[in-house]
């Protein structure tokens, strides 16, 4: 739920913060008094287009900062924190601390986005705030007329999550089997090419028949071919000066050892070092023979080191082309392989596609239609709830019916998605089916439906969003709704029974609520009074909570005006008394998680 809310140089608002609870929050006030900026703040963390005429005249920019804080273990706290994970924004402390957004629109166009610290989009701004928050009531703000919004309306209401689910697998088969499909499916001209290049270029791979770190070992020998005077001299030198020169080191170290060992017997210390010594020499007799052995075996071979430059050019001039590394060059020529063995066989292959796309798209059409039938039934049985509701809310005679149409194939679309219906149209599928939704609306009995979003106003539009909230319950998973104009046109009775609809919706969910009626205010958990007052020659909209008594002669004055009486007062005691047999609505409270210098 929207835990605390502040809003800073937004038109003539100043400051205001508001620390909400669960349950029914009602804002009241004089017409004109800015109840409808606080609407228009919110709107704007749902990501709404962002005008630098909101900002307050003197100001630099202006401010909306957000804490959602969301159940832990509910639905709503799980499908919030896949969407901030779905777009790379930490999750941690969420369900502890909340999720703190804040939105500043500075002049010059600035516009600054914060979700949980970090800066972000009005699109992230909106696929998140938009599941947390449903303001109704001002046309643009209006998730009712989001025509793409209205089939999942209509799946949550009645439509079994089985079969929905049923749907996205075979749609997700399909997709599977057309991409098969469209690789297998390549035109025979390119098919051709595509074969003879790789042909031509395995069969220079497997004539040269390279092997992993072949280059590296040829390389070696390379380098020890073109030395072989500079090795041969260097082994002679130096097996001289150890073994078979005059005056050599192993001849001293013979003489060194003969004056040692017959002084050896006299000192133990003495003797070890004679050992050492010894074992020295053993080791430079073994090194002075085997670089003997090694200068005789050193003879030049310049048609091997021919044959070797050779290949090195050859495997240069592969890498070149196939890759940095012959472990690389390996796994191309192995790749090409697979290729050129599936090209062979396309004919094959495209027809097991083939077979496999009909098997698919027959699976997705049963499970499509499956999903229509269920929802024709939903359509109907949410129209006839609705309805009643309306009828409820003063709106007799008012339908709510949705429309399920075909979604018709345009040019461009996935032939392997098209499916023909039973009376030749195209009908394109998609994870959800081949339907889509629109809700029709008919204000009075005998009207035509026609689009909601064209002809119902915003009082109307409310009084619906109140009636489908009331027949969804909590299979909408949207935490915290915000009602302006639903209490236009009606009053007395029909007003009672709008506050009662209203109150135990709040029971479930969070419920803000711009009223001018006092029926509907009584029903409050809180109630806040947005007032308009001058301060040092500046109009100022101030929100403040009132207290129990204060409460009471606000209820009083929006029944009999700005003078107050004991008749006004004694019927808002009684609108109070009668709203307090409703139970209290319980959720998590949490207070502002940032100061107020936050950013």
């Amino acid at each position: 739920m929207l835990s605390y809310l502040r809003i800073s140089n937004f038109a003539i608002i100043e400051e205001v913060e508001l620390t909400l609870g669960p349950g029914l929050t009602v804002l009241s006030g004089e017409t004109g008094a800015g109840k409808s900026l606080i609407l228009d703040a919110v709107a704007l963390l749902r990501g709404g287009r962002a005008s630098t005429e909101v900002i307050r005249s003197g100001a630099e920019e202006a401010r909306i900062e957000a804490l959602f804080v969301p159940e832990p273990g509910s639905a709503a706290c799980q499908a919030l924190s896949e969407r901030l994970q779905r777009l790379g924004i930490d999750t941690a402390g969420l369900t502890e601390d909340g999720l703190v957004v804040r939105r500043v629109i500075g002049r010059g166009g600035r516009n600054r986005i914060h979700i949980q610290g970090q800066l972000s989009t009005a699109t992230a701004l909106a696929e998140i705030c938009g599941g947390l928050i449903d303001v109704s009531g001002q046309h643009e703000h209006q998730s009712l007329l989001d025509v793409g919004s209205h089939l999942g309306l209509l799946d949550r209401f009645g439509v079994p999550a089985a079969l929905r689910d049923e749907m996205a697998q075979a749609f997700e088969a399909l997709q599977v089997a057309g991409r098969e499909l469209q690789e297998a499916s390549l035109d025979e001209r390119s098919r051709s090419e595509r074969e003879e290049f790789l042909r031509f270029q395995l069969r220079e791979l497997d004539e040269a028949a390279p092997q992993p770190g072949e280059d590296e070992s040829l390389r070696n020998e390379q380098k020890r071919l073109r030395s072989v005077e500079k090795l041969a001299q260097a082994g002679q030198r130096s097996e001289s000066r150890l073994y078979s020169g005059e005056g050599s080191i192993l001849d001293g170290l013979s003489s060194v050892l003969r004056d040692l060992k017959e002084v050896a017997g006299l000192d133990e210390e003495l003797a070890e070092l004679t050992t050492r010594i010894g074992e020295a020499q053993v080791l430079l007799g073994d090194a002075a023979h085997e670089l003997r052995r090694y200068t005789d075996a050193l003879l030049a071979d310049p048609d091997r080191l021919a044959t070797i430059e050779d290949r090195l050019h050859l495997l240069s001039r592969l890498l070149r082309k196939h890759g940095p590394d012959m472990s690389s060059l390996v796994a191309k020529q192995k790749e090409m392989q697979h290729e050129l063995s599936q090209l062979v066989g396309h004919e094959e292959r495209r027809r097991l596609a083939g077979r496999a796309v009909e098997q698919a798209q027959q699976q997705a059409g049963r499970a499509a239609e499956r999903l229509s039938v269920a929802r024709q039934q939903a359509a109907a049985a949410l129209s006839a709830k609705v309805e009643r509701e309306l009828g409820d809310l003063a709106m007799d005679g008012a339908k709510l019916l949705p429309q399920l149409l075909p979604r018709l194939a345009i040019r461009g679309d996935d032939p392997a998605l098209v499916m023909a219906s039973p009376s030749g149209e195209l009908r394109r599928l998609g994870r959800d089916g081949w339907d889509r939704c629109e809700l029709l609306f008919s204000a009075n009995r005998g009207e035509t439906p026609r689009p909601l979003q064209r002809i119902a106003s915003g009082g109307e539009l409310s009084r619906v969003m109140l009636a489908l909230r009331g027949v969804l319950g909590q299979a909408d998973q949207v935490a915290t709704c915000v009602f302006d104009e639903v209490d236009s046109g009606i009053g007395g009775a029909t007003a009672d029974r709008v506050g009662r609809k209203i109150r135990g919706l709040a029971d479930g969910k969070q419920v803000l609520c711009i009223s001018h009626l006092a029926q509907i205010a009584a029903y409050g958990h809180q109630h806040w009074r947005v007032e308009k007052t001058v301060s040092e020659g500046r109009t100022v909209t101030m929100v403040r909570p009132l207290s129990k008594s204060e409460r009471r002669d606000e209820i009083a004055r929006m029944i009999g005006g700005a003078r107050l009486t004991q008749k006004s007062r004694a019927h808002a005691d009684e609108l109070l008394t009668q709203a307090q047999g409703f139970p209290v609505a319980r959720a998590r409270t949490k207070g502002p998680a940032f100061s107020a210098d936050v950013g």
